[in-house]
């Protein structure tokens, strides 16, 4: 549903704070200033956590003021960077706001230490879960985000890390739909099952698609298992409890195909979405000699489509 709020002047949001705040997220200013109504706001935001500066980069759209937001689902998307890649490379490479701005969704990027994320087995010692936990709750409370709308997405190391918060933090997470990443990482037993969909393309060399031994090196460095995109979405119709040993739905095109398990628990569903002509890079922009899909497929968009389809009331 597109919602357009009423022209104004002038808007009142709560002031960015340009350096830390208390780990314990007790010191937030409650300074107002006059903003004029020039389109979206574009920032980048920190406070302390485990003694170090954390930052990120918000989006926010020009109608979803704290307002708006209280009357108003306002939905966040969360996405993360890949290994190496930068706050602002992430956003210009993945281009969301073009497709949920209409939907007065908050957009966050944040900022892994050098770079990179925690996700288990790689690649930082930061605890990461709990940073994106108490960024996710800061944000709620500042920008009134509908807390049954906090979606994850991201690129490679991004990716990985957005199934370890679903799988970590699935209390909170509603859905997830990230790009040219899958897991390996156990299931908590206190897991609740919450939507998956993996984009990958099929010639990727960095992250290879298929079950291979040379995938389960690149992911554990071990010959042991056959990690890799189709073996991920089996790992996540296992982990929601998906009926039928096979996906109930397969799509197949040209240019890519869809397999999906439907009428998993709590309402769920597990999807690979295979780019036939992508390599690591899906999207439509290209990043660091690093092409984007040729086919002309946008990823972002299949992944907003599929995330927007979910409340966490629902699941």
């Amino acid at each position: 549903m597109r919602i357009i709020a009423p022209m104004m002047i002038l808007v009142m949001m709560t002031s960015t704070l340009a350096g830390c705040i208390n780990d314990d997220n007790s010191e937030i200013s409650d300074t107002l200033v006059e903003v004029p109504f020039t389109g979206a706001v574009d920032e980048r935001e920190c406070f302390d956590f485990d003694s170090k500066e954390r930052c990120w980069l918000i989006h926010i759209p020009e109608t979803a003021t704290y307002g708006f937001c209280e009357d108003n689902s306002c939905p966040l998307l969360m996405d993360i960077h890949g290994l190496g890649v930068t706050v602002g490379d992430q956003s210009n490479l993945s281009d969301y706001s073009r497709i949920t701005d209409q939907d007065n969704v908050i957009i966050i990027h944040p900022e892994g230490v050098d770079n990179g994320w925690n996700f288990g087995w790689c690649c930082t010692e930061e605890d990461d879960i709990g940073f994106l936990m108490k960024l996710i709750d800061r944000v709620i409370e500042e920008r009134n985000i509908d807390e049954n709308r906090i979606y994850l997405t991201g690129w490679s190391n991004g990716c990985y890390m957005s199934q370890e918060m679903a799988s970590l933090a699935s209390e909170i997470i509603t859905a997830v739909a990230c790009m040219a990443g899958y897991t390996d990482e156990p299931i908590p037993s206190d897991y609740s099952p919450v939507p998956i969909m993996e984009i990958h393309g099929l010639i990727d060399p960095l992250l290879l698609y298929g079950s291979s031994l040379t995938a389960s090196i690149q992911v554990v460095e071990t010959l042991e298992g056959d990690e890799g995109a189709i073996q991920n979405m089996y790992h996540w119709a296992d982990a929601n409890n998906c009926p039928g040993l096979v996906p109930d739905i397969e799509t197949v095109n040209w240019d890519h195909s869809i397999k999906k398990f439907t009428n998993c628990a709590n309402n769920t569903e597990v999807v690979l979405f295979t780019m036939n002509y992508a390599q690591h890079n899906p999207y439509l922009n290209d990043y660091d000699g690093a092409e984007g899909n040729p086919t002309g497929i946008d990823a972002s968009q299949i992944a907003w489509n599929f995330l927007k389809d979910f409340i966490k009331e629902d699941i």
